[in-house]
């Protein structure tokens, strides 16, 4: 089974009109779960018409917080199976049902317990999106004055086979359930940015799991970008966020990974 999570804050007319009802009804393995963060009525009524599960349950969580209470909410509701697959998905996600079918099966076969697809910024699918990159560094403020980007994106250009990447963006994000539950979900101590970096890192790093592309396999991801103005709240959270993980990654993780390496 194929579970796709799907958190909103203030998403219920996208939701509508992207007739996610249609998401798990055309596929037939596909359950979807919503997390209504600003809770809507409009949206519990939707969900409950169409036979989506749907919680507004703890609202004003973080990302990372939100969808590891999905992922419990499945797991105590109709449990997860051995080969089930766990999808991170936004809201501004629009993607055909069979996408997301063919993507697990590719992720079984090939023994993958962590992917991501190839999104575009637009319907026609001819503007990329930078939904891949390699992992920051402590060069990277460096780095940010110049691009303004603190990762580098990967040429999507010229990726056309499948193959390992850094890190991929959690507005697309798919876990072999269990390999989820090996990660412990997300760090809840981001409260929004990088935990898609952090869960990445760890998958490999700790784990021995990088993300695997599967560029064939597209859609259209509308991102608003609001870290960009750089005096929000959301510019805030994304530079604390940026620390937190710069120091995760040097001073527990790699030290964890090199502790292993030496038993």
């Amino acid at each position: 089974m194929i579970h796709v999570a799907i958190v909103s804050h203030g998403h219920e007319g996208l939701l509508i009109a992207s007739q996610m009802g249609g998401l798990q009804n055309a596929a037939g393995r596909l359950k979807v779960w919503v997390k209504d963060n600003k809770p809507s009525p409009k949206l519990m009524s939707y969900c409950l018409q169409h036979g989506i599960a749907y919680s507004d349950a703890k609202p004003g969580m973080g990302f990372g917080d939100n969808n590891n209470f999905l992922y419990e909410m499945v797991r105590k509701e109709v449990g997860f199976k051995p080969g089930d697959t766990f999808v991170v998905m936004n809201p501004d996600i629009t993607i055909d049902p069979q996408s997301i079918v063919c993507l697990a099966e590719q992720m079984h076969k090939d023994r993958y317990p962590i992917a991501t697809i190839n999104l575009y910024r637009d319907q026609q699918h001819a503007v990329a999106d930078s939904n891949i990159r390699r992992f920051p560094d402590v060069f990277s403020l460096i780095r940010m004055a110049v691009v303004r980007s603190l990762s580098q994106p990967y040429d999507k250009a010229q990726m056309d086979n499948i193959c390992h990447v850094d890190w991929a963006s959690g507005a697309f994000l798919a876990f072999d359930a269990m390999h989820y539950s090996a990660l412990e979900g997300f760090d809840p101590r981001y409260f929004m940015y990088f935990e898609d970096v952090d869960i990445c890192y760890r998958s490999q790093k700790l784990l021995g799991n990088g993300v695997r592309y599967y560029p064939s396999l597209k859609a259209t991801h509308i991102a608003a970008h609001k870290n960009r103005n750089l005096i929000s709240q959301h510019a805030s959270w994304f530079f604390r966020s940026f620390l937190k993980f710069l120091s995760r990654r040097y001073f527990i993780y790699d030290r964890q990974a090199n502790l292993t390496s030496v038993k």
